[in-house]
Protein backbone atom coordinates (compact mmCIF):
# COMPACT_ATOMS: atom_id res chain seq x y z
CA UNK A 1 0.00 0.00 0.00
CA UNK A 2 2.88 2.42 0.67
CA UNK A 3 3.66 2.66 -3.04
CA UNK A 4 0.06 2.19 -4.13
CA UNK A 5 -3.04 3.94 -2.81
CA UNK A 6 -0.89 5.83 -0.29
CA UNK A 7 0.48 7.80 -3.26
CA UNK A 8 -3.03 8.75 -4.33
CA UNK A 9 -3.88 10.34 -0.99
CA UNK A 10 -0.43 11.83 -0.47
CA UNK A 11 -0.29 13.54 -3.85
CA UNK A 12 -3.76 15.04 -3.42
CA UNK A 13 -2.59 16.67 -0.17
CA UNK A 14 0.88 17.97 -0.97
CA UNK A 15 -0.20 20.32 -3.76
CA UNK A 16 -2.32 22.45 -1.41
CA UNK A 17 0.37 23.93 0.86
CA UNK A 18 2.68 25.44 -1.80
CA UNK A 19 -0.13 26.75 -4.05
CA UNK A 20 0.65 30.44 -3.51
CA UNK A 21 4.41 29.88 -3.86
CA UNK A 22 4.00 28.02 -7.14
CA UNK A 23 1.77 30.78 -8.52
CA UNK A 24 4.44 33.36 -7.60
CA UNK A 25 7.03 31.11 -9.26
CA UNK A 26 4.93 31.02 -12.44
CA UNK A 27 4.66 34.79 -12.54
CA UNK A 28 8.36 35.33 -11.79
CA UNK A 29 9.42 32.80 -14.43
CA UNK A 30 7.22 34.39 -17.07
CA UNK A 31 8.51 37.86 -16.15
CA UNK A 32 12.11 36.69 -16.59
CA UNK A 33 11.29 35.12 -19.97
CA UNK A 34 9.28 37.92 -21.52
CA UNK A 35 9.77 41.00 -19.33
CA UNK A 36 6.00 41.20 -18.84
CA UNK A 37 4.22 39.91 -15.69
CA UNK A 38 1.22 37.63 -15.96
CA UNK A 39 -2.26 38.89 -15.22
CA UNK A 40 -3.99 37.36 -12.21
CA UNK A 41 -6.58 35.53 -14.33
CA UNK A 42 -3.78 33.99 -16.46
CA UNK A 43 -1.96 32.83 -13.33
CA UNK A 44 -5.21 31.28 -12.12
CA UNK A 45 -5.63 29.55 -15.50
CA UNK A 46 -2.08 28.13 -15.37
CA UNK A 47 -2.67 26.96 -11.81
CA UNK A 48 -5.92 25.30 -12.92
CA UNK A 49 -4.00 23.43 -15.64
CA UNK A 50 -1.47 22.30 -13.03
CA UNK A 51 -4.15 20.99 -10.69
CA UNK A 52 -6.19 19.43 -13.52
CA UNK A 53 -3.18 17.51 -14.83
CA UNK A 54 -3.42 15.16 -11.84
CA UNK A 55 -6.95 13.77 -12.49
CA UNK A 56 -6.23 13.74 -16.23
CA UNK A 57 -3.22 11.53 -15.52
CA UNK A 58 -5.39 9.47 -13.20
CA UNK A 59 -7.86 8.83 -16.02
CA UNK A 60 -5.00 7.77 -18.30
CA UNK A 61 -3.62 5.46 -15.61
CA UNK A 62 -7.03 3.92 -14.99
CA UNK A 63 -7.44 3.17 -18.72
CA UNK A 64 -4.05 1.44 -19.06
CA UNK A 65 -4.28 -0.39 -15.71
CA UNK A 66 -6.38 -3.26 -17.06
CA UNK A 67 -4.12 -4.18 -19.99
CA UNK A 68 -1.05 -3.75 -17.75
CA UNK A 69 -2.44 -6.14 -15.13
CA UNK A 70 -3.08 -8.82 -17.76
CA UNK A 71 0.07 -8.42 -19.84
CA UNK A 72 2.63 -7.81 -17.08
CA UNK A 73 0.96 -9.26 -14.01
CA UNK A 74 -0.21 -7.48 -10.88
CA UNK A 75 3.12 -7.32 -9.09
CA UNK A 76 5.20 -6.26 -12.10
CA UNK A 77 2.62 -3.58 -12.97
CA UNK A 78 2.90 -2.10 -9.49
CA UNK A 79 6.70 -2.17 -9.70
CA UNK A 80 6.79 -0.47 -13.11
CA UNK A 81 4.20 2.03 -11.93
CA UNK A 82 6.84 3.55 -9.65
CA UNK A 83 8.71 4.76 -12.73
CA UNK A 84 5.98 7.38 -13.27
CA UNK A 85 6.51 8.74 -9.76
CA UNK A 86 10.31 8.79 -10.10
CA UNK A 87 10.00 10.77 -13.35
CA UNK A 88 7.43 13.09 -11.71
CA UNK A 89 9.63 13.67 -8.65
CA UNK A 90 12.61 14.48 -10.86
CA UNK A 91 10.60 17.00 -12.89
CA UNK A 92 9.09 18.79 -9.90
CA UNK A 93 12.28 18.66 -7.85
CA UNK A 94 14.29 20.44 -10.54
CA UNK A 95 11.53 22.73 -11.83
CA UNK A 96 12.67 25.82 -9.91
CA UNK A 97 16.30 25.23 -10.85
CA UNK A 98 15.29 24.90 -14.51
CA UNK A 99 12.92 27.90 -14.18
CA UNK A 100 10.11 25.92 -15.79
CA UNK A 101 6.59 25.75 -14.36
CA UNK A 102 5.69 23.47 -17.28
CA UNK A 103 7.76 20.78 -15.56
CA UNK A 104 5.40 20.95 -12.58
CA UNK A 105 2.38 20.43 -14.85
CA UNK A 106 4.01 17.44 -16.52
CA UNK A 107 5.04 16.12 -13.11
CA UNK A 108 1.45 16.25 -11.88
CA UNK A 109 0.29 14.37 -14.97
CA UNK A 110 2.76 11.52 -14.37
CA UNK A 111 1.82 11.49 -10.69
CA UNK A 112 -1.80 11.09 -11.73
CA UNK A 113 -0.94 8.19 -14.03
CA UNK A 114 0.70 6.47 -11.07
CA UNK A 115 -2.39 7.03 -8.93
CA UNK A 116 -4.74 5.75 -11.63
CA UNK A 117 -2.76 2.53 -12.07
CA UNK A 118 -2.27 1.87 -8.36
CA UNK A 119 -5.91 2.57 -7.43
CA UNK A 120 -6.97 -0.21 -9.82
CA UNK A 121 -4.20 -2.79 -9.57
CA UNK A 122 -3.35 -2.68 -5.86
CA UNK A 123 -6.84 -3.76 -4.63
CA UNK A 124 -6.85 -6.43 -7.35
CA UNK A 125 -3.45 -7.76 -6.27
CA UNK A 126 -4.38 -7.77 -2.58
CA UNK A 127 -7.75 -9.46 -3.07
CA UNK A 128 -6.26 -12.18 -5.29
CA UNK A 129 -3.24 -12.84 -3.05
CA UNK A 130 -4.70 -12.72 0.46
CA UNK A 131 -5.74 -15.90 2.32
CA UNK A 132 -9.50 -16.34 2.32
CA UNK A 133 -9.95 -15.62 6.04
CA UNK A 134 -7.92 -12.38 5.78
CA UNK A 135 -9.21 -11.18 2.41
CA UNK A 136 -11.66 -8.61 3.75
CA UNK A 137 -9.16 -7.08 6.18
CA UNK A 138 -6.38 -7.01 3.59
CA UNK A 139 -8.59 -5.44 0.91
CA UNK A 140 -9.58 -2.73 3.41
CA UNK A 141 -5.95 -1.58 3.64
CA UNK A 142 -6.30 0.12 0.23
CA UNK A 143 -8.64 2.69 1.78
CA UNK A 144 -6.53 2.87 4.95
CA UNK A 145 -3.39 3.76 3.01
CA UNK A 146 -5.30 6.40 1.02
CA UNK A 147 -6.35 8.05 4.28
CA UNK A 148 -2.83 7.72 5.67
CA UNK A 149 -1.45 9.42 2.55
CA UNK A 150 -3.91 12.30 2.92
CA UNK A 151 -2.95 12.88 6.55
CA UNK A 152 0.79 12.54 6.02
CA UNK A 153 0.65 14.85 3.00
CA UNK A 154 -0.95 17.53 5.18
CA UNK A 155 1.68 17.06 7.89
CA UNK A 156 4.68 17.14 5.53
CA UNK A 157 3.15 20.18 3.84
CA UNK A 158 3.39 22.28 7.00
CA UNK A 159 5.60 25.35 6.62
CA UNK A 160 7.84 24.10 9.43
CA UNK A 161 8.60 20.98 7.39
CA UNK A 162 8.55 21.06 3.56
CA UNK A 163 5.72 23.52 2.89
CA UNK A 164 7.87 26.65 3.07
CA UNK A 165 8.72 29.07 0.29
CA UNK A 166 12.20 27.62 -0.25
CA UNK A 167 11.38 23.94 0.23
CA UNK A 168 8.24 23.39 -1.88
CA UNK A 169 10.13 21.63 -4.74
CA UNK A 170 11.30 19.06 -2.17
CA UNK A 171 7.71 18.68 -0.99
CA UNK A 172 6.49 17.88 -4.51
CA UNK A 173 9.43 15.51 -5.02
CA UNK A 174 8.95 13.73 -1.67
CA UNK A 175 6.57 11.21 -3.29
CA UNK A 176 9.69 9.41 -4.56
CA UNK A 177 10.27 8.02 -1.04
CA UNK A 178 7.19 5.71 -0.97
CA UNK A 179 8.06 4.63 -4.52
CA UNK A 180 11.58 3.62 -3.48
CA UNK A 181 10.20 1.74 -0.45
CA UNK A 182 7.87 -0.27 -2.69
CA UNK A 183 10.63 -0.92 -5.23
CA UNK A 184 12.73 -2.36 -2.40
CA UNK A 185 10.03 -4.45 -0.71
CA UNK A 186 7.62 -5.63 -3.40
CA UNK A 187 10.05 -7.89 -5.33
CA UNK A 188 10.04 -10.19 -2.27
CA UNK A 189 6.27 -10.65 -2.52
CA UNK A 190 4.59 -13.42 -4.59
CA UNK A 191 2.69 -12.83 -7.82
CA UNK A 192 -1.11 -13.08 -7.78
CA UNK A 193 -2.17 -16.78 -7.95
CA UNK A 194 -5.19 -15.85 -10.06
CA UNK A 195 -2.98 -14.14 -12.62
CA UNK A 196 -0.60 -17.10 -12.75
CA UNK A 197 -3.41 -19.63 -13.26
CA UNK A 198 -5.93 -17.78 -15.46
CA UNK A 199 -3.82 -15.31 -17.45
CA UNK A 200 -0.57 -17.28 -17.64
CA UNK A 201 -1.91 -20.83 -17.41
CA UNK A 202 0.90 -21.71 -14.99
CA UNK A 203 -0.80 -24.09 -12.55
CA UNK A 204 2.44 -25.13 -10.84
CA UNK A 205 3.47 -21.56 -9.99
CA UNK A 206 -0.08 -20.81 -8.86
CA UNK A 207 -0.02 -23.68 -6.38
Amino acid sequence: GIGGTFQYGYNISIINAPASYIQVFMNTTWLERTGVPLESNVILLLWSFTVSAYPLGGLTGAVVAGPMAIMLGRKMSLLLNNVFVIVAATLSGFSRMAKSFEMIMLSRFFTGVNAGVSMNIQPMYLAESAPKKLRGAVALTSASFTALGLVLGQVVGLRELLGGEESWPFLLASNVVPALIQLTALPWFPESPRYLLIDRGDKESCI
